[in-house]
């Protein structure tokens, strides 16, 4: 299966799980973020290229699922991703706690600013204190669960092609 393919299967599944499973698990009003969360392992992972095609194609996504107005999610989801890819350097030899604590991080700030561009273009007015508390509840229960797709992100980005073939010829 080449990476393509993985890639459209692994983003189709977490839309379908953000549309279906996690939306009835709120905890204190927030949700899992699982589109937001494949976007930003993916420009970990994958690199700016790959992060910034998962958040696009995620995005939209989600803008499907939530109504909003057609591209207003993109405008932070790709982004994102383009620099979360850019602290993978920064973090090689960093503990888990750190992962976590970052992953938390980013994923509070993609909810806090797909909010405020919301609030931008007229969307449902909400307080910045309620938003805020919603986006650091968000991160913090999308980090939970977090390590099984970050291994179903690294098996949509692993080369699917097989190693270097060596021709033998008998007897020689």
């Amino acid at each position: 299966m080449t990476t393509r393919i993985r890639s459209f299967v692994v983003l189709v599944t977490a839309a379908l799980l953000q549309a279906t499973i996690f939306t009835e698990f709120r905890f204190l009003g927030a949700s899992v973020e699982v589109l937001l969360l494949v976007t930003i392992l993916a420009g970990y992972h994958g690199g700016p290229e790959h992060g910034s095609i998962f958040g696009f194609f995620a995005s939209l996504l989600q803008d499907v699922l939530t109504g909003a107005p057609f591209g207003l999610h993109a405008m932070v989801y790709a982004p994102l991703a383009v620099g979360v890819s850019s602290l993978e350097d920064r973090l090689v030899e960093s503990r888990p706690v750190i992962y976590g604590l970052g992953l938390a991080l980013a994923i509070s700030t993609g909810t806090a600013l797909a909010g405020f561009t919301g609030l931008l273009f007229g969307q449902t007015a909400i307080t910045s204190s309620l938003l805020i508390n919603r986006s650091i509840l968000a991160g913090i229960t999308s980090a939970l669960v977090a390590a099984p797709i970050n291994k179903i992100i690294l098996w949509s980005l692993s080369l699917s092609t097989p190693g270097a073939l060596e021709l033998r010829i008998p007897g020689k």
